[in-house]
């Protein structure tokens, strides 16, 4: 299996800022709109016009992407080896979409239905370039979605991770919260008022509605549940050389 660093090196770089761009323009876009949790919004991006600010943003994201080639690759300090590999999901529409994840090498041999998925967000560039990246099929014909994500979750923290210690400090500050329902939780994380208006545009459900809907979502869960584990377990049968 190739690294991180080395798809980065030699995909397409073009493909690579189109897929990145098209993948995460709505985020981007509610950035350059000032959404709700971006209230530091850069004052300079107010007064573009939105083609200034996609091709301003086009430009970033190709800087990233160059600067990443040159960024030496660090060992894990827990010597744990990174694995980033995808799997089929269903999007809004229930059309097949790319998911991916991180795992650690030793867990997925231990157990490949219950190791956990990783996120990375926080981690250096050093650390991250050193993933390897799965040679399952899925993953491979869906190369440039799969770095795609990757370099938007390195760069949580800014194209040059600029914010991480600042980020790293936040998190040890924080204390742990506890919420007694999801409800709880989102108009914790989103404000209620935000809340209140997406329920507000929320249909009234019927009882068979309502069962029909539930029965959607738990099927939903349960197809990308079982495809995540397939793929975990093709990707083991290859480390094994089976």
């Amino acid at each position: 299996m190739k690294n991180v660093k080395d798809y980065i090196c030699s995909l397409d770089a073009d493909e690579l800022v189109r897929t990145y761009f098209e993948k995460r323009c709505k985020k981007i876009w509610e950035y350059y709109r000032g959404f709700q949790y971006d209230e530091d919004i850069d004052e300079k991006y107010k007064k573009m016009s939105l083609p200034e600010f996609v091709e301003t943003q086009i430009k970033l994201i190709r800087e990233y992407v160059e600067y990443l080639k040159g960024v030496e690759i660090a060992a894990c300090e827990d010597g744990k080896q990174g694995i980033i590999y995808a799997y089929s999901c269903l999007d809004d529409w229930f059309s097949g979409s790319v998911c991916t994840e991180l795992v650690h090498m030793d867990e997925l041999v231990a157990d490949p239905e219950k190791c956990e998925n990783y996120g990375y967000e926080f981690c250096e560039f050093s650390e991250i370039l050193g993933y390897l990246v799965a040679d399952n099929k899925f993953t491979q014909g869906n190369i440039y979605e799969v770095i795609a994500d990757v370099l938007w979750e390195a760069s949580w923290t800014g194209y040059r991770q600029e914010h991480l210690q600042e980020e790293l400090d936040s998190l040890e500050e924080e204390e742990y919260v506890s919420y007694e329902s999801p409800d709880e939780m989102f108009n914790d994380l989103l404000g209620e008022d935000y809340m209140k208006e997406l329920n507000d545009r929320k249909p009234e459900e019927t009882e068979e509605s309502q069962r029909l809907l539930d029965a959607a979502i738990h099927a939903r869960c349960e197809y990308e549940n079982c495809s995540m584990i397939k793929e975990r377990k093709i990707l083991l049968k290859a480390l094994r050389g089976e």
